[in-house]
């Protein structure tokens, strides 16, 4: 019997709410086509529309809302026009990482053939890099980020 890998779904704000729904399409043909099994629950906090609402990014029992899930599959977040960044940013995203010791972001970068783009024509390899957590004695600050040049990646 297969395990089934549950995932939080949050879509947050702005874009996060148009392209969470077609990445969980995507991921449930890499399911299907693989022979696993996913299943999603879609969370309506983390989001400025919520802080609205109720004057913080999430409800007090987040982390026991995700405590149980394998996976945290998450938008965006912000809408500096409505919520100041720093207040989103550290009352969702940033609690997600801290709690849950989240600490890398990594983000390779490809070009698609006949896609439009301002960079078309080139080839770029780059991964980007963030690092999310302080690590003592390393001196590395949190949230330090750095692309870095990949010249031998496979696409």
């Amino acid at each position: 019997m297969k395990k089934t890998c549950r995932i939080a779904a949050i879509p947050g704000d702005g874009i996060g709410k148009e392209v969470l729904p077609e990445g969980i399409r995507v991921l449930q043909a890499a399911a299907q086509r693989w022979d696993l099994s996913l299943s999603f629950e879609q969370m309506e906090w983390a989001s400025c529309e919520y802080y609205a609402h109720y004057g913080k990014m999430m409800p007090d029992d987040w982390r026991e809302q995700l405590q149980g899930f394998d996976a945290i599959y998450f938008g965006a977040v912000g809408w500096p026009d409505t919520v100041p960044d720093h207040i989103s940013l550290w009352g969702s995203l940033l609690k997600f990482r801290r709690e849950f010791d989240q600490y890398v972001n990594l983000r390779p970068v490809r070009l698609f053939p006949g896609v439009p783009c301002p960079l078309a024509g080139k080839r770029p390899a780059i991964l980007i890099f963030t690092w999310c957590a302080k690590i003592p004695k390393a001196n590395i600050p949190p949230l330090a980020a750095a692309p870095m040049k990949a010249p031998s990646m496979k696409w």
